[in-house]
């Protein structure tokens, strides 16, 4: 088999293909993307697919279409659908009629390995291609091995862009980091503030999520809502029960479990109900007996109640 591998980025080929030649299909790798922009970008993803073709000796073909102009009359009038009208069908149909005109028997695309593309449409693109040029699309769902690709190319060193190609998502990439940023920071500074409230009330005193793979803090509440269960039932509990019970327990509550930390040792922990803003409402509260009647318990509800009170402001 003669293959025109369509190629978008070299961190996108990396997978696509190992797993050809793992079938002993040696492919050819296109270069055709007039989606991709600004140029710097263009350059940076060409030039790193040139280094990583020569490194794996694939046989590289690269077409010099910037086409940022013929790109943006092409897309303005409906930049929803952007990708099904112009950016799959141009790259596509550009790979089938070179495959077909220089004695290619198919041609595929690497755009096969992204989970974050429309996956049935570039099938429709290329089958549609392959009627009107007479070349068959040779199909893979290479999406299995995304993340191993990946993976692979941050090994290499392989330059990884931010982004799908174009401008407009380029602009979507930068709106979802900055939001990203925003909430972070917003997390960050709430975080300074409660720890500045809590440490003014009992110095030391801090709370975290619970692990759920951590099974010192999972056999740690283990431990203290086992003692709970006996002082509720005023008799020893079967061992197995309270391993049901507790495994019940926290399966239901993991996601709402908080561990009480004093100076860095675990003291106890609470449950509650995610509100938002990742704040919490409490349900329980469970401590060790030495640091109860301390003003711990009081100091934690005293700062949910503060938390939940901001969350209701901002309705």
């Amino acid at each position: 088999m003669k293959l025109l591998l369509h190629t978008c980025c070299a961190p996108c080929s990396v997978y696509c293909i190992d797993s050809l030649r793992k079938e002993g299909i040696e492919p050819t790798v296109y270069w055709f993307n007039p989606n991709i922009h600004p140029y710097t970008e263009y350059k940076a993803r060409r030039d790193c697919l040139k280094e990583y073709t020569k490194s794996i000796e694939v046989e590289a073909i690269f077409e010099g279409n910037y086409g940022l102009q013929e790109f943006c009359k092409n897309v303005i009038s409906d930049l929803e659908n952007r990708c099904k009208n112009y950016c799959y069908p141009i790259r596509l149909e550009q790979t089938a009629k070179y495959a077909k005109e220089n004695g290619y028997d198919s041609f595929s695309t690497t755009l096969l390995v992204s989970p974050y593309q429309n996956h049935e449409m570039l099938i429709n693109v290329g089958e549609e291609m392959a009627e009107k040029y007479g070349v068959k699309f040779l199909y893979r769902d290479f999406r299995v091995g995304f993340r191993q690709g990946q993976a692979k190319a941050r090994e290499l060193g392989l330059y990884m862009q931010k982004y799908c190609g174009c401008v407009f998502s380029e602009e979507m990439s930068k709106s979802a980091h900055q939001k990203k940023d925003k909430e972070e920071s917003a997390r960050a500074n709430r975080d300074t503030e409660r720890r500045i409230r809590l440490s003014d009330t009992i110095p030391n005193l801090d709370f975290r999520p619970l692990k759920r793979e951590n099974k010192e803090e999972i056999n740690f509440i283990y431990n203290i809502k086992k003692e709970k269960y006996k002082e509720e039932n005023k008799k020893e509990l079967d061992k197995e029960i309270l391993n049901k019970l507790l495994e019940r327990y926290i399966k239901e509550n993991a996601k709402n479990i908080k561990v009480i930390m004093l100076k860095e040792e675990k003291i106890g922990f609470f449950d509650g109900k995610i509100l938002e803003n990742n704040t919490f409402r409490i349900d329980n509260i469970f401590i060790l007996k030495e640091y109860q009647n301390k003003g711990i318990e009081t100091a934690i509800s005293n700062e949910i109640l503060f938390e939940n009170e901001k969350v209701d402001k901002s309705k």
